[in-house]
């Protein structure tokens, strides 16, 4: 499990190659040719640095409230800027590849593809909406160029698990499996809310990716009605519609000792009141017999 903290020494993250290089106190009146060599040492020894502590913050920022949280906002304005940069990404996977690392490996690429998202999002013009003329000077080059070395990052990192989501989910596309890959990497509290959010035609099924779905267990327990949209799609439905059939037939499926303890330590009480919760584990009905006598047993309404 990577500790998802920050330290003081991460601040340095919030450097730019230019503010790093200024800080070192390197003398002005260098010639061209200097200038260039201590620059790109300072940044050698900058991304050096931070690509090392990455994968703790990646995974401190993947669940940080951004609206609230000022230290996880400036943090991953910085860190997108570096990300940009295709230098900083190439010594990130080399790290990455020396350690070989799964879960670092998951939750940076949960982050990059975040980042990616985000830029698309910003930067590429919906083809619906987008005017004659833009459409056809957009159609002069590739829109992803400038970061295809985040996107062949994604890939490289996430690969092999948007191939499993393909293949459970033959009807989306590669990078909207890439992007459910992503939310699988995550394996945490975000994960549900931002399947929901992709609006794709998936089922909870996809779920069962992840080794051990503990964490993903207890969130879809934990998950509030209002957190979900009151309106929801066809594929939304579909979803969550799957989604507590998942739940209820994962914590049918181990010994009512164990679910009781589970569901103990999910919700951290041993009498609970879900009324406010999306699932019932009550309503499960008598197909799920281990999960009824362990529900009934702990649930008051």
């Amino acid at each position: 499990m990577i500790p998802n903290r920050i330290t003081d020494s991460d601040m340095i993250i919030l450097q730019s190659v230019e503010s790093y290089l200024k800080g070192l106190g390197t003398p002005l009146n260098k010639s061209p040719q200097e200038t260039i060599i201590l620059t790109q040492q300072a940044r050698d020894y900058l991304y050096s640095d931070i690509v090392q502590r990455v994968p703790r913050v990646a995974a401190y920022l993947l669940q940080a409230d951004m609206e609230t949280d000022t230290v996880a906002q400036g943090l991953n304005i910085s860190l997108s800027k570096h990300v940009m940069d295709p230098i900083f990404v190439n010594l990130l996977m080399q790290y990455l590849a020396k350690h070989n690392n799964a879960e670092e490996n998951c939750i940076t690429g949960a982050y990059l593809a975040k980042i990616l998202n985000k830029w698309m999002e910003q930067n590429v013009k919906n083809d619906k909406t987008a005017k004659k003329g833009e459409k056809e000077a957009a159609s002069t080059g590739d829109p992803l160029e400038p970061v295809s070395h985040i996107s062949w990052a994604v890939n490289q990192l996430l690969g092999n698990i948007a191939g499993l989501v393909s293949t459970k989910c033959a009807n989306i596309d590669e990078y909207q499996a890439l992007a459910i890959a992503a939310c699988l990497a995550m394996n945490n509290n975000e994960t549900i809310m931002e399947i929901i959010k992709s609006d794709l035609p998936i089922t909870a099924d996809v779920l069962d990716i992840i080794a051990d779905p503990s964490n993903l267990i207890k969130s879809a327990l934990l998950l509030e009605k209002a957190d979900v949209p009151a309106k929801l799609s066809a594929n939304q439905t579909a979803f969550m519609d799957s989604l507590v059939r998942w739940v209820y037939k994962k914590l049918n499926m181990i010994p009512t000792q164990s679910s009781y303890q589970f569901m103990v330590a999910a919700y951290g009480t041993i009498t609970v009141d879900v009324s406010t919760k999306y699932i019932n584990p009550k309503d499960c009905g008598t197909q799920y017999s281990n999960l009824l006598t362990v529900a009934k047993q702990l649930i008051n309404k």
